[in-house]
């Protein structure tokens, strides 16, 4: 595999594993905040827990090895060796793992949500960075992982703003960080094409569908005011669903009703396709990406929610759950 490389270092040691592979996988899913990836090998040098898994494919005009050709970064969390074929089994996670094995003491974030969450972060050691969010927060968090308050903080965001937001790993020279980005708002677009699909399926959802949206702002343990708008043609159509909203001191109910029932009040419209690909630009799909689906002359816009992807041979086949993207 010449544009493609796995390579495992732990202190001062490396040994790049690419011939030993026997299969490789990764996968995402909207509600974490790592990749997964599942190695298995057979006669490879010994291996151990808490050594680095480095993942490289051809993206730039770099040698394959360049950081910028680095897809993965992360900890083997765990393996297991046949000790008569000699054949191992590694499960590893991209670095922000260590997010869910450290805990905060009932950590305090009041101010602009992102800047909060960016410095509470910082805070542990990472390199994290967090755009403007859309709402102010004030809350008292219990002793929780660092990774538990990230994910509370990203659904709050959604819950106010009606835009959902995912982590990217961006490496650089010798360290990498750790950005927030507004899913749908990737640099490199993939087209997927249908003579490239091995499998597709469609449908819709009511799942998380709302027809009337409540927005109430609080005081004193008393609502001042609340704001009820309601979708009537969807309550027809699908029934009455309301959401209730507890909104910030300096947000305008009305304004958050208004703009919640919209997002909310349309059925979600799915996607799962099946994909091959050689193009090693895209080993670093996950979930929040956008990406287009190109049928006959029209392309439709879709945003990942889940993905899981299996190389082998220099092909990547990529099982993807989408939601539509107006």
């Amino acid at each position: 595999m010449q544009d493609f490389a796995v390579v495992y270092g732990k202190q001062n040691v490396r040994h790049i594993l690419t011939d030993a592979i026997v299969d490789l996988s990764w996968s995402s899913h909207r509600e974490e905040i790592t990749r997964s990836m599942t190695v298995r090998l057979r006669n490879a040098p010994p291996i151990q827990v808490a050594g680095m898994l480095m993942c490289f494919g051809k993206r730039s005009k770099e040698q394959l090895l360049h950081y910028q050709n680095q897809f993965f970064h992360g900890p083997i969390i765990s393996f297991e060796e046949n000790e008569f074929t000699h054949e191992w089994e590694l499960e590893a996670r991209e670095i922000g793992w260590y997010l869910a094995k450290n805990k905060g003491t009932r950590p305090y974030l009041k101010g602009p949500a992102g800047s909060e969450l960016q410095t509470y972060i910082k805070s542990t050691g990472i390199d994290f960075r967090c755009p403007d969010l859309g709402f102010s927060i004030d809350e008292r968090y219990g002793t929780m992982a660092h990774s538990d308050i990230v994910l509370d903080v990203l659904q709050k965001a959604y819950e106010h703003t009606g835009y959902r937001f995912y982590l990217e790993y961006i490496r650089k020279d010798q360290s990498f960080y750790i950005v927030v980005a507004r899913e749908g708002r990737n640099t490199i677009v993939p087209v997927f094409i249908q003579n490239q699909m091995e499998e597709s399926s469609r449908g819709a959802s009511i799942e998380d569908t709302y027809t009337v949206v409540t927005a109430q702002k609080w005081k004193d343990d008393k609502i001042v005011p609340s704001v009820t708008k309601a979708n009537t043609g969807a309550i027809n159509n699908l029934g009455r669903m309301e959401e209730i909203i507890e909104v910030e001191e300096k947000e305008n109910p009305t304004t958050i009703a208004t703009q919640k029932l919209v997002e909310l009040s349309n059925p979600k419209l799915t996607k799962k396709i099946t994909v091959k690909h050689e193009d090693h630009t895209l080993c670093g799909l996950r979930a929040g990406w956008l990406v287009l689906i190109q049928e006959e002359k029209y392309k439709s816009k879709w945003v990942i929610v889940s993905e899981q992807t299996t190389f082998s041979n220099g092909i990547y086949t990529v099982q993807l759950e989408l939601e539509r993207r107006e």
